[in-house]
Order: structure tokens, then C-alpha cells, then sequence
């Protein structure tokens, strides 16, 4: 009977100390890495954007840091190529990007979404689900780890 509980124990706390895990539910640690925007939100009236299916490619960028306060990111827009261009890190996950040095033609409606936000991003955060939000002045650009 001893060994019947005991054995019951040492089940039980194998099934309380082991749990699935996937891509789904992680939440990132590190910008460094390739991220995808996915959704536009308005700050003010929560409407959200999603790219256009009549939108070809995406808007895609690599973050890179140099230390715990800086680095540099690069990447493209559904007709653009985004430069290495620089981010600063601050307390409490605030986020410059002072400039930001890509060509300029014929840009999409998606890419647009992201060049006029970005260089007036304030916080970042991370999501479960692989998931970054970059709060900027009057939106929220959520990416999805790739």
C-alpha cells in the first residue's frame, strides 16, 4: 500500500511539473529576430487593419541589438527596401527609432501603415503567440515572429 502511494505521489507531481508547450503559447523575450506585421489598430478608435489580399508581399523586419539599449533593424515593405536603420531601448520597454532610411517607390497601403507609424513608436511589449506590439503615437503595430 506504501508503494501504491508513493507511487501516486510521484505521479502526480510528474503531471503538475510537465506542460505542452508550442508556438502558440510562448511569448517572445528578445526583439532580435525576423518579425511580419500583421494588424494596424487606431489607438483612439480600436479599428483594426489587416494587409490587403491584393497585396503581394509583406512588411517584414530583422531586429539586431548591439547591447541592452541599441541596435539596428533592416527589412522591406510590400515594394520598398527598409536600410539598416537605428532603434534605442529604454526603461519599462520604450522604443525609439529616430530614422528611418529605406527607399521610396510606389509604396502600398499595408507598407504606408508602417512608414508613417514607426518613427513614432513609444512601447513595445510581447504577446503569447510569438507575438510584438509596437505602440507609436496614434497606433499599434502587432508583428508575428517568423
Amino acid at each position: 500500500m506504501k508503494n501504491f502511494l508513493l507511487l501516486i505521489t510521484i505521479l502526480s507531481f510528474t503531471q503538475i511539473g510537465c506542460k505542452k508547450s508550442s508556438i502558440t503559447d510562448t511569448v517572445p523575450r528578445s526583439l532580435n529576430g525576423k518579425w511580419r506585421m500583421i494588424i494596424v489598430k487606431d489607438n483612439a478608435s480600436g479599428l483594426t487593419t489587416t494587409k490587403p489580399t491584393s497585396i503581394q508581399n509583406d512588411v517584414d523586419i530583422t531586429f539586431t541589438s548591439s547591447d541592452s539599449t541599441s541596435g539596428t533593424f533592416f527589412g522591406n515593405t510590400p515594394t520598398n527596401e527598409i536600410e539598416k536603420s537605428d532603434f534605442l531601448i529604454g526603461a519599462n520597454q520604450t522604443i525609439t527609432i529616430p530614422a528611418l532610411a529605406m527607399t521610396k517607390i510606389a509604396e502600398t497601403a499595408w507598407g504606408i501603415e508602417f512608414v508613417n507609424n514607426i518613427c513614432s513608436s513609444q512601447k513595445y511589449s510581447f504577446e503569447f503567440g510569438g507575438r510584438l506590439t509596437i505602440t507609436t503615437t496614434n497606433n499599434t503595430l502587432t508583428f508575428q515572429k517568423q
